[in-house]
């Protein structure tokens, strides 16, 4: 019986050793494919705004917000993606002191604070591939939204699209804030699941 409970235990343990291994493995290989086709990556189409409130002299939206997620507003029933910013899906979990936390949600809970009902200008720079707006947004003037977002730990530069916020993510990952307090996988590389 003994033998048997060993056998199963070391079963066990070689599983365990083996998913990470392909865990490792699958990894590697997104991340040599996106290296080497990077035309299979993430893109955006840059189209010129088209929303009839966005005036000839300036391409601003402002209004209340709605927070869709912890990289994406709504604004007069116009969707506005943070330009340069990639935060966890909201069902996205990530883990601290090993332990499993729904980050998804959380950055949702801080964009949602962070504006807390103030009026956001959004900056309208293009248009993603999926119809958004993409834009830097400011609270009160002079708070960019989209900084706070990476220098809070709550979202990372999204790096492929722009170096915008490279400098916050740094600082962010030196003081261990927000999601860079623990492993997470990259919110781009979850999408792809």
């Amino acid at each position: 019986m003994k033998n048997i409970l060993k056998f199963r235990k070391i079963r066990k343990n070689r599983k365990w050793i083996r998913d990470g291994v392909i865990t490792v493995i699958v990894s590697i290989a997104a991340g040599l494919s996106l290296a080497l086709f990077p035309q299979f990556g993430p893109t955006t189409k840059v189209k010129q705004p088209t929303v009839s409130n966005i005036g000839d002299s300036s391409q601003n939206i402002k209004g209340k917000a709605i927070v869709l997620d912890g990289d994406t507003l709504k604004i007069e029933g116009i969707s506005i993606r943070l330009h340069g910013i990639d935060a966890p899906e909201t069902r996205q979990n990530c883990w601290k002191n090993d332990k499993e936390y729904p980050c998804g949600r959380v950055s949702t809970i801080f964009l949602k604070r962070l504006i807390n009902g103030q009026t956001v200008t959004c900056e309208i720079m293009d248009t993603d591939a999926y119809g958004r707006k993409v834009g830097k947004c400011s609270i009160a003037g002079n708070i960019d939204i989209n900084a706070e977002m990476v220098l809070s730990g709550n979202a990372i530069a999204y790096l492929y699209f722009s170096y915008d916020y490279a400098d916050q993510q740094a600082q962010a990952k030196i003081q261990k804030r927000g999601i860079w307090a623990g492993r997470f996988m990259e919110p781009y590389l979850f999408r792809r699941l």
